[in-house]
This record gives structure tokens, C-alpha cells and sequence, in this order.
């Protein structure tokens, strides 16, 4: 279970009455509010066979107990199908109230389950089934829902949008017994909002107001309040302030009807105690508790969690047998429950205990376990949420492996754990198969050396492959700082200053790897890791005393398994009408104090762009085919959102972005608004990756630091080009640091102009690039053409299209042959 705040959008979920159920079913229904939900499961169970054959309206009603208790232990399929089964009942029925509750239940588990256009889908039929009965109460809550499902899609400011409609519609039910208590929860979920925008202020302001009013709020609502702003708390650094906030939710909690909720209480004190306080043993009685009210209402997921963290916070306590035990019993609860989450966190429990103990073969076993229990599901990471895990994330498994086959050098192996450790939502949304070391040298093309670096928590390597041979090298240390310094001097400074970093860190990246002496090598792709995804390797001097661009052309991949994707399909010369390029620039900026991003704290759209239109249109006068633009007002996020790109070879982007370096979720690229009221609007990098960019050969983002983020352990930065190519296009370019507006300009013209004469992506860049640094001007520093780099295939050339004048040329050359043929025909006639 991770820590972090909970938006209270999805209510009525797993509280309120069961109306008009038969006394028959009171026991049940009993069972279930006291919080043993096992039992009460069975007595509904039991009920079915008899309602289904004798009362439809009770079986509708035991259905939709059973969907919640379904929700409650995180059966999300079998809650969806009952859900389903009630809505038919009540459709049947001809009760509207019941099916619209039937369907937001249905919606529920879609959520749970992160199937976002279906859980809205669901959520909106609820919604207009309310409105057409006239339930105001069901509105309000549909209308939470709803925004719910955009926060979790990062859709902040139509998530806003939907909290501000239901707070109008409570504040139109007047007196309605409900209202206050609907309004409350709608302004928790807002502040849930406005805290993961990083609003920290305006939250606290809106927790603190629904503390000193909470009689509306039913206990269990006023704890998951008081949960957010524990977690809030926390973020701010003020951990006592946290478990204090936590000890409230707890004494609000006391019933037994309360067991649930309790538990993940007790579940987050335990973390602040061990994280943040360091009270080992007293984590440990928080989890020992937590696992003993699970085992008494039944719930085994609960104890199975609290059992990794009392065998997590055992281990750290560094008593061994203890730890040993728990993690044994939440193997034997996670491989009973199915769950392959907790099965590798606990096979990567044991082995850590068995790595401490020197039994490395063991320690190997487990490892390679827990690595099999992540790649047996594979699951899509989501992004709604980059922290930490209290145990581990996944990248922890496969580094202690790694540590193990670096220290045996095992080359093969390594490569294929390291490959199975990296960027793993970038992998599992294009769905690639972990490469092998042997397949992807097969792909390797003559003059191509891959890099692959590997920055583990006590050690580091880097692995190098060409066509015909490959080797494992350990690394010393880069320290941030270093890395900070030379992007320092080469974003901002105006001197050589970049010279000596560049080549410090060069010789300890670069330095001692035979392949890059070979005189035939000029095609450098890069796997970065960790801190060196923000390192431009174009600066790095590998001992030349000069800059290695001046030698190889350079791209990057987030995972050397992009290099075993299909091989874009060769076509011949499209025709000149045919869309070549799509682009957007000159968003409109303007202030608009009352609007969703202002309220957001993103109002930050930057200054106005009057030569990024004149960028587009000289790329569009370039290119030879036909060009779509979308300047100034016509700069609209719902065009790209709505596929415009997909299939078009070239997608160009000409506008602000701001890269957020604390919150991932924050990321966003900045196009005209779609309601002038609003000022501006943002394309969050949550919802790149959703776009429909298949058939792009080439996407360029043409704005300040798209190669900058948050760095995440075993997925690197969290930038735009990974998403862009998760998106579907082949390629990305995009900015380590802040470009001028006219330099930018001048140096997309160039890279165009050297992309439809026919060079490779990777070669055409090192063009543009060279042309600037040779140049024997100011544009020679690195400050205005190491910013932009290349992320995918740079080895292929852009798709060709048939200028005009070609055609023209085609056809004349056709015409003339024809009247050529006819002359000769007609002679020899004569």
C-alpha cells in the first residue's frame, strides 16, 4: 500500500443504507457494517439462489452489497459483475434510483482497475440518469466521480471544472439534508487537487475549514480528510504534525464498523514512525496491530500488507528470524490471493535476508522469482502517482540481482536483467519484449555503438555492444554536481566553461571502451540511467580534447528493446497534397485571474511567442509536402487531443512547456485556451501519452526543458519525448534546458532543411548542430544547440514526398515521351 492522498471522489461506495431490503437480509447486511466482510459475503451468496427465483428487488439490493464488499477486498472483476447484474435488475424494474447507483458502482471497479474512458462512461450514465429523475443528491455525487476520474488522468482543470459544478449544484439544493455534507466532501476533493498541483497553501486553507466544521462529515469521511492532510503534512517535511493528524483519524475510527478504514491508518502511522522518525519498534506495533484487526474481519489482503511491513521494518531492525517469518507468511497469503504485486515484494524480502547472510545462490533464487512474478503480469505502470514505495519499486529487485552478475561478469545476463529493469511504463505501453543481448546486436547496423549505462545504489557499468562484440566495464562515480556544472555552463554561460566538466566526466563515461576507437564508428546511440538522462553525451570528450560530436552523431532510447521494433514499412514517395507536417505555435497568452489554471497556481504561461509562428511557417515552406498550422487562437489543445497528427509524418509543437522537477504530474505544454475565460490551457504529461501519434515518424517539441524531470529510479527522467514515443511516434526531439526564440527558430530551419534532403535523423541533427557550433558567432556555445537532442530511431531517414516541381517534372517527362511514342507511331503508319 502506498501512502498518498486520497481523493474522496468516488463516495457512497462502501457506506450508507441498503434500501428496502427484506428482514432476511438484515443478518447479512449486519455482518457487513460491522466490517466481517467474509461473512457477510457468504450470507448474501447464500441468499442469491432464493431472490432470484422469488424478489428481484431484493436480489438487486444483495447484488450491490456484494459488488461493495467485491470493492473493499480489491476483487474489482466480481465487483463490476454484480455491479452489472444489479443495473440490469433495476433496468428491468423500471427503478432508475437503483440502476444509476448500480452503474456508479460499476464505474467504481473500472476505476480500480484503471480503465478510465469505461469508469467515465459508467460515471456519466450515473450522472445523466440523476438528472433526468431529478436526484440532486445523486448528481452531486456523479459529478464528484467524474471529476475524479480526470484527476487520476491528470485532467486537472476538467477535474476542477466538474468540483465547481457540483459544488453549484449542492449550493442549489439550499437546506436539502444532504447539501452540507455533499459541499464538504467536494471541497476535500478539491483540496486533494489543489495538493497535487502542489497548492500546498490553498489545501491547508480547505482542510483547515473542514476540520472546524466536520458535523456534516460522517466519521469515516472526516478520517480520510484528516488522511490527506497527514500525507500533506508529511510532504511539507513535518512529520509530527502528520502522525498527530493520523492519531485523530484513529480515535474517529474506534467502532467496529470502522475496521477498514482503521487499518490503513494504522498502516500510515507505521510508515511515518519508520520513515520519517525512525521508531522502528514502534512501526512495528503499528503493523503487528494493523495484521490483527485484518485477520479479524476477514480480510487477508489487508493482513497480507500488513505483514510485508512488519517484515520490512523487522528486517531493518536487522532481526532476521522475525522478518524471515512475516515475509514467508505474505508469500503464502499473496500466492493464495493471486496477487503478484505482494509476491514480489516478499521473494525480494527473503532475498535480501538470504544476501545478508552471504548465501548468494539463494539470494540469486529469490531474486529471479520476484523478477518472474513482475514479468508474468507485466502491468502498465500509471503515472497518477510517482513516490516511492515504502518497500521498494520494482527497480530494487533488479539491481540487487545486477549487483550479483556485475560481480561475476555476466554480460549476457546483465544486459537482459538491466534491459527487464528500465523504463518500465515506457516498455509495457509500446508492450516490448525484453531484448536479448544477441538480438539486438543482430540489429546493429555497421558504425553503431550502444551504450548502455548502469547506475545502481553502490555501484556502477556501463554495457557496450557494436555488431560484432560487447563488454561489461564498472564506472566510477559521476556525482550530481558534476553533472549540475556542466549544465550550467553549457545552458547559461558564455565562455569554455563547459570544456572542463565536459571532459571529467567524459573520461569516466566514455573513457576505456574499445569500441568507440574504432575508426568505421560514427553512429552513438545512447541507454542512459538515472541522473545521466540529463546529460547531453554530444559535450562529453572522450579524450580527443573534443567534443564527440564532432565524430558521431548521437540519439538516446530510454531501453535498447526500441531497437527490436518493426522497422517503419517502406513506401514510395508520397504525393505532394498528401499532409507531411502538422504544426502548432504563437499560443495566445493573455491573463485571466478567474480561471481554472490561476485557481490551479499554473497560470505561469509564459511570454508571448511571435517567432515560433514564423518557425512554422518557415518548416511549412520547407517541407515538400502539405502542411496543416494551427497559430494563435487555432493553437487549441483538443485538436491534438482529437488525433489530428495521427498518421502524418512529421508533428511539430512550437510553444512554452514547463518541466516540473518535484512533481511529474505537473509537466505540461502550453496551447491557446479553448474558453478565453480560462487564459490559457495545458497538455499534462500524463496525457501525452495518450495521444494518438502512430504513424509519426518524427515529433519535435520546440520549447524550454521537454528533456527535463522528475528522475524516477528504473524509468529515468519523467520527460516528454518517452511519452511521445509511447504515444506511437519513431522519434522525439526535445530541449534539455531553455532555447531563445529566435535561435530556436533559426536552428529548426536548419534541421528541417537537412531532413527532407534525405539525411538520417541522428545525422541531420549533428548537422544543425555543427553549423551552429562552427560558425563564428555567438551561436558557436553550446547554450543555443546542445539543448536539443533526439529520442528513438535516428538512424532511418524522415518518410520522402514528391515536391511539386518534381511531380511536374515526372509528368512532363511522361508527356513528352507520350508525344514522342505518337510520332513514331504515326510515321511508321505513314
Amino acid at each position: 500500500m502506498r501512502l498518498f492522498a486520497i481523493s474522496l471522489g468516488l463516495i457512497s461506495l462502501l457506506t450508507g443504507p441498503l434500501h428496502g431490503a427484506p428482514l432476511t437480509l438484515d443478518g447479512a447486511r449486519g455482518l457487513q457494517e460491522r466490517g466481517a466482510l467474509r461473512e457477510a459475503q457468504t450470507a448474501y451468496e447464500a441468499l442469491l439462489p432464493q431472490l432470484r427465483s422469488s424478489d428481484p428487488a431484493a436480489l438487486a439490493t444483495a447484488l450491490k452489497a456484494l459488488s461493495k464488499i467485491a470493492l473493499a477486498q480489491g476483487r474489482y472483476e466480481d465487483a463490476a459483475a454484480r455491479a452489472r447484474e444489479a443495473a440490469e435488475v433495476h433496468r428491468a424494474l423500471g427503478d432508475r434510483r437503483g440502476e444509476a447507483h448500480a452503474i456508479h458502482l460499476l464505474g467504481a471497479a473500472e476505476l480500480y482497475q484503471a480503465h478510465y474512458a469505461s469508469a467515465l462512461e459508467q460515471m456519466e450514465r450515473a450522472l445523466a440518469i440523476a438528472r433526468t429523475i431529478g436526484d440532486r443528491e445523486r448528481e452531486v455525487e456523479e459529478l464528484n466521480n467524474v471529476g475524479s476520474i480526470h484527476f487520476h488522468q491528470a485532467r486537472y482543470l476538467d477535474a476542477l471544472r466538474a468540483y465547481r459544478e457540483a459544488l453549484d449544484a449542492a449550493a442549489q439544493a439550499g437546506a436539502a439534508p444532504w447539501s452540507t455534507r455533499l459541499r464538504r466532501i467536494t471541497l476535500t476533493n478539491m483540496a486533494a487537487l489543489y495538493q497535487r498541483v502542489g497548492r500546498d497553501d490553498r489545501a491547508l486553507q480547505l482542510y483547515a475549514e473542514l476540520r472546524n466544521a466536520p458535523e456534516a462529515m460522517a466519521p469515516s469521511e472526516q478520517a480520510r480528510l484528516l488522511s490527506n492532510l497527514g500525507e500533506l503534512y508529511r510532504s511539507l517535511g513535518d512529520p509530527i504534525k502528520a502522525l498527530e493528524t493520523y492519531r485523530a483519524a484513529q480515535t474517529l475510527l474506534a467502532g467496529d464498523e470502522h475496521k477498514q478504514a482503521r487499518i490503513r491508518v494504522l498502516t500510515n502511522i507505521g510508515i511515518v514512525q519508520a520513515l520519517d522518525l525512525g521508531n522502528l519498534s514502534v512501526a512495528v506495533a503499528a503493523f503487528t496491530d494493523a495484521l490483527a484487526l485484518a485477520e479479524q474481519s476477514g480480510n487477508p489482503r489487508e493482513a497480507m500488507h500488513a505483514n510485508l511491513y512488519r517484515g520490512e521494518s523487522l528486517y531493518r531492525q536487522g532481526k532476521m528470524g522475525e522478518a524471515t517469518r512475516s515475509f514467508e507468511a505474505a508469500l503464502a497469503s499473496a500466492r493464495q490471493l493471486g496477487t503478484t504485486d505482494e509476491q514480489w515484494k516478499a521473494l525480494y524480502g527473503l532475498g535480501r535476508l538470504a544476501r545478508a547472510a552471504h548465501r548468494d545462490e539463494e539470494a540469486s533464487r529469490h531474486f529471479r522469482n520476484a523478477i518472474s512474478a513482475i514479468e508474468s503480469v507485466r502491468a502498465q505502470l500509471q503515472l497518477a502517482s510517482l513516490k516511492t514505495d515504502f518497500l521498494a519499486d520494482k527497480r530494487d529487485v533488479y539491481d540487487a540481482l545486477l549487483e550479483i552478475l556485475l560481480e561475476r561478469q555476466e554480460v549476457a545476463a546483465f544486459f537482459e536483467v538491466l534491459e527487464r529493469a528500465r523504463a518500465r511504463t515506457f516498455q509495457d505501453r509500446l508492450a516490448l519484449a525484453p531484448p536479448t543481448l544477441a538480438a539486438v546486436q543482430a540489429r546493429l547496423g555497421a558504425g553503431v555503438v550502444v551504450l548502455e549505462y548502469w547506475i545502481g545504489p553502490r555501484s556502477a557499468a556501463v554495457l557496450w555492444a557494436t555488431r560484432e562484440a560487447s563488454g561489461l566495464a564498472s564506472l566510477p562515480s559521476v556525482l550530481p554536481e558534476e553533472i549540475s556544472s556542466l549544465l550550467n555552463e553549457a545552458s547559461a554561460g558564455v565562455g569554455d566553461g563547459w570544456k572542463k566538466p565536459a571532459a571529467a566526466i567524459g573520461a569516466r563515461l566514455l573513457g576505456g571502451i574499445p569500441a568507440l576507437g574504432r575508426p568505421d564508428a560514427a553512429h552513438l546511440i545512447v541507454v542512459p540511467d538515472g541522473v545521466l538522462g540529463e546529460l547531453p553525451f554530444e559535450l562529453l570528450d572522450a579524450g580527443t580534447g573534443a567534443p564527440i560530436i564532432e565524430r558521431f552523431d548521437v540519439s538516446y532510447l530510454p531501453s535498447a528493446a526500441v531497437l527490436l521494433r518493426e522497422s517503419s514499412p517502406s513506401h514510395f514517395p508520397a504525393p505532394p497534397w498528401r499532409r507531411q507536417v502538422v504544426l502548432f505555435a504563437d499560443p495566445l497568452i493573455q491573463p485571466a485571474p478567474h480561471g481554472a489554471a490561476m485557481e490551479l497556481g499554473l497560470a505561469d504561461l509564459g511570454n508571448p511567442l511571435p517567432a515560433s509562428a514564423e518557425e512554422a511557417r518557415v518548416i511549412a515552406r520547407t517541407c515538400p509536402g502539405r502542411a496543416q498550422l494551427f497559430l494563435g487562437r487555432a493553437n487549441l489543445k483538443r485538436r491534438l487531443v482529437d488525433g489530428v497528427a495521427a498518421g502524418v509524418p512529421l508533428l511539430h509543437l512550437a510553444t512554452h512547456a514547463v518541466a516540473d522537477m518535484a512533481s511529474a504530474e505537473r509537466s505540461r505544454i502550453v496551447f491557446s485556451p479553448d474558453r478565453e475565460q480560462d487564459g490559457g490551457d495545458f497538455l499534462f504529461l500524463k496525457e501525452v501519452y495518450d495521444l494518438d501519434l502512430r504513424g509519426v515518424d518524427l515529433a519535435t517539441l520546440s520549447a524550454c526543458e521537454t528533456e527535463r524531470g522528475k528522475i524516477i529510479r528504473g524509468e529515468g527522467p519523467s520527460v516528454f519525448s518517452r511519452a511521445l514515443l509511447s504515444a506511437g511516434a519513431r522519434a522525439a526531439v526535445t530541449t534539455l534546458w531553455r532555447v531563445a526564440d529566435e535561435p530556436a527558430r533559426d536552428f529548426m530551419e536548419q534541421l528541417y532543411f537537412e531532413l527532407n534532403r534525405g539525411k538520417p535523423k541522428a545525422e541531420a541533427l549533428r548537422v544543425a548542430k555543427l553549423r551552429f557550433l562552427r560558425s563564428g558567432t555567438e551561436l558557436r556555445h553550446p547554450r543555443y544547440w546542445a539543448a536539443f537532442i533526439l529520442t528513438g530511431d535516428g538512424l532511418s531517414p524522415i518518410p520522402k514526398v514528391l515536391s511539386w516541381s518534381t511531380l511536374l517534372g515526372l509528368l512532363g517527362v511522361l508527356l513528352l515521351g507520350g508525344g514522342v511514342a505518337a510520332t513514331l507511331a504515326r510515321r511508321r503508319a505513314e
